[in-house]
Formats: C-alpha cells, structure tokens, sequence
C-alpha cells in the first residue's frame, strides 16, 4: 500500500512541475502546513536516514489554513532538506552535529504582513559569499553531478505563491 501510494504520488508530482514549468498556474486548495511537513519529511526520511541525519520539526498549532499547491509547497521542503542533508554529510560533520530543524511559524513583516514561514536550518559548513550571490541561478550549481535547476526552481515556485526565499549563513548570527 505504502509503494502504491508512494508511486501515486511520484507521479502527481511529475505532473504538477511538469505543468507549472509550463507556467500554468499552481492548483492551489486549501492545505496544512502539518500535511505538507509529514509528507515531506516521509519522502526525505530514505535519504536523511542513509546521510545519518536527524531532524526535528516544529509546526506551530492553529496556523490558518494555506491556499498553496500542497504538492508544490511540498517539493520545495524536500529539496531544502535534502540539500541540507548533502551539505552536512559532505562536510563529514560528527554525529552530535548531524541534525536538520524544519520549523513553521506565524511570522509578521512591516513589508508582507502576516505570513507563515518554512524555515530549515542545518549545521552544515555554510555557504560561500560567491555562492551566495549566485544561488537562485538557473544552471548554477556547486554539485559535481548537479543541474542548477533545483533552488532556481523552488524559488520560482515560492514567488508563484506571493512568498519570499532567502539563504542565509547564521553561524554567529543574530
């Protein structure tokens, strides 16, 4: 039942990047960001696992409902996670140091207002200034065997939904 599902799903998700590269709308609907974190959190679980990286979630109760594509919004988390995950791993950090935090908050801007947002933090060695700068582009990566697609398209993804996406490094930070 789990493989029938997880194929199902595999194949809903094909559909839906594959439509919104055409740049038809997202199907937006009424969804949790629970729903969205499990789901997520389930697909990267294989990876997370093999890398030997833990995670901790944290969804705020009685956030309101999203109007998002579940399955796009959903996408978006999975590549964060695994992308942390690959950044922990190949920095060889220790055990105690292997650990990823997905955390869904109510946040308030003076700019955008009342927002809720998705935020993943790793323990990972950080990112370049130079990389930094060039991270959203498309066909840019730093991955021997990376496209360059996956941030560019996340971030594409998020703007469809009047969100924000943004990198940045907090090891001494605020």
């Amino acid at each position: 039942e789990k493989t029938s599902r997880q194929a199902q799903r595999a194949g809903q998700i094909i559909h839906r990047i594959r439509a919104f590269v055409k740049r038809s709308e997202p199907q937006r609907q009424e969804s949790s960001a629970q729903t969205i974190v499990d789901d997520a959190v389930e697909l990267a679980s294989i990876e997370l696992r093999r890398r030997r990286v833990s995670i901790q979630t944290y969804v705020a109760q009685r956030l309101p409902p999203l109007m998002v594509d579940p399955i796009l919004i959903e996408q978006v988390v999975l590549n964060l996670l695994k992308n942390a995950a690959e950044a922990i791993d190949s920095a060889k950090l220790p055990l105690a140091r292997r650990n990823i935090e997905l955390r869904v908050v109510p946040r308030h801007t003076a700019e955008e207002g009342d927002v809720i947002e998705f935020r993943v933090t790793d323990m990972g060695p950080g990112i370049k200034p130079e990389v930094l700068a060039r991270l959203y582009e498309a066909f840019f990566s730093t991955k021997p065997e990376g496209l360059g697609i996956g941030l560019s398209l996340c971030r594409s993804i998020i703007e469809s939904h009047r969100g924000r996406m943004r990198a940045e490094n907090l090891y001494n930070g605020g």
